[in-house]
């Protein structure tokens, strides 16, 4: 049995209205359920709660594990060139919403474009929506209605705050 790393956090949201995160760590089995997570993340805040004046606004679980193996390093010409301001964003439906829901992709991949916009015939763009997609999956919108399918997609590039600019002109 392996121990994953995980945090909990909560913002705490002063008489003045500003807010301020309070974070603990934890090691936690791999064995550990979601529903033992969430009542423990709930006796952390209560614990937490009665040490503060402040509010707990919200609080969150984080997990933190190895990176999974085979995922590409941060090393050669197409890593050097890639922009994470590059963002492509398919969008997509979902169930009960005439709202469309769009999936970011920071540093979109020059692959992954044809004739100025994101393919989606793409074999990379088709994996990703087809497990987007997947009903036995579980992923949804930020109203956890279950996404339905791919509608459409756009490139934008998007300013980064603290980010060098990466050109300028004279």
């Amino acid at each position: 049995m392996a121990n994953v790393p995980l945090h909990f956090s909560a913002a705490v949201r002063d008489g003045l209205l500003t807010a301020a995160p309070i974070t603990s760590y934890l090691l936690v089995p791999d064995s550990t359920t979601l529903a033992a997570l969430v009542g423990d993340l709930g006796t952390w805040a209560s614990a937490v709660d009665a040490c503060i004046d402040g509010a707990i606004i919200d609080v969150s679980a984080r997990l933190t594990p190895d990176l999974p193996a085979g995922l590409k390093a941060a090393t050669g010409a197409t890593w050097l060139a890639s922009r994470v301001e590059q963002t492509g964003a398919i969008n997509f439906s979902a169930t009960g919403s005439d709202r469309r829901y769009a999936q970011p992709l920071v540093s979109l991949s020059n692959s992954v474009i044809a004739g100025g916009k994101i393919d989606l015939s793409n074999a990379a763009i088709v994996a990703l929506v087809s497990l987007l997609t997947n009903p036995a999956n579980d992923f949804t919108n930020q109203q956890s209605q279950a996404l339905e399918a791919a509608l459409d997609a756009l490139i934008s590039f998007r300013q980064r705050a603290g980010l060098p600019k990466t050109s300028f002109e004279t």
